[in-house]
């Protein structure tokens, strides 16, 4: 596995797996089973780093799974995320005991007494909501529980304003990144600022396969595990998600062969 150092000289592993539909039939709306099927199939592939949220109902399938593996805690890099309101502002407004609560539900939820990386899951409606959340982000840093903080879907403009104020910063923003969704000026600023960007949905589009698929035919790999390689190169972690064991595998299996840079231009052309 390959690794980037966050702003705060942590490392995190350049591969890990989305989970939003693991422990479901159905999908991410589907019924939820509790099965850890997925997980332990993930597990036994190599992975490390797991992103969940409160939001997908399921951070008790990724702890059972973790804890049942018969591997250290230490050697996972779990990610959960706070619900956060929609824009519209119809929702109770957050603030330090909603924040604390959340954070105290997902600890329990996924069996463990600290989280590698909490991030807010969507920018909130005021900067008073985002400056008492964050406080509370940076107390829980400073303890332990919260090994890192980081955001999810935020913009430049968002994080401006969370980088305006706040003492620790984010090491991650998690947004969409793929060629028919490149968040090129998000993922611009990342870099400016010392944030790592992390790649959602890296593999679920459509438009540009065919060319990937050229390029790849180069290296004898999958248009998936080009674009992937492609990531890591860029500096962006991917959290790819698949329920079939050997997607699973391929999907990590992306750092044994280096992209010329005439094909690196040639990628970065094919995204819109």
């Amino acid at each position: 596995m390959e690794y980037f150092t966050l702003n705060n000289g942590n490392r995190i592993p350049a591969i890990g797996s989305g989970t939003n539909s693991f422990g479901k039939e159905g999908g991410f709306a589907g019924i939820y089973t509790g099965t850890t099927k997925e997980m332990n199939s993930c597990i036994e592939a190599g992975y490390r780093l797991f992103d969940t949220a409160e939001s997908y109902g399921n951070e008790e399938v990724i702890g059972t799974a973790v804890r049942d593996s018969g591997i250290s805690r230490s050697e996972f890099f779990i990610e959960t995320k706070m619900k956060i309101k929609s824009r519209e502002g119809t929702d109770p407004v957050l603030g330090r005991k909603e924040t604390e609560d959340a954070i105290a539900r997902s600890l329990d939820k996924l069996k463990t007494d600290y989280i590698d990386v909490y991030m807010m899951h969507h920018p909130v409606n005021t900067p008073e909501e985002l400056r008492e959340i964050w406080a509370v982000f940076e107390e829980q840093y400073d303890r332990g529980v919260l090994r890192n903080i980081g955001v999810c879907n935020f913009t430049p403009k968002d994080l401006d304003e969370l980088l305006s104020f706040c003492r620790v910063k984010p090491v991650i923003d998690q947004i969409r990144i793929n060629p028919e969704t490149p968040s090129s000026e998000t993922v611009d600023y990342c870099r400016r600022n010392g944030i790592v960007p992390m790649a959602w949905g890296p593999l679920n589009f459509s438009r540009g396969r065919d060319e990937l698929a050229q390029i790849a035919g180069r290296y004898g790999v999958s248009w998936s595990k080009l674009l992937l390689n492609y990531n890591w190169r860029n500096g962006v972690i991917s959290i790819p998600k698949s329920h079939d064991p050997a997607h699973q595998k391929d999907n990590i299996d992306v750092f044994g062969f280096s992209i010329s840079d005439e094909d690196m231009d040639a990628i970065r052309g094919l995204c819109i």
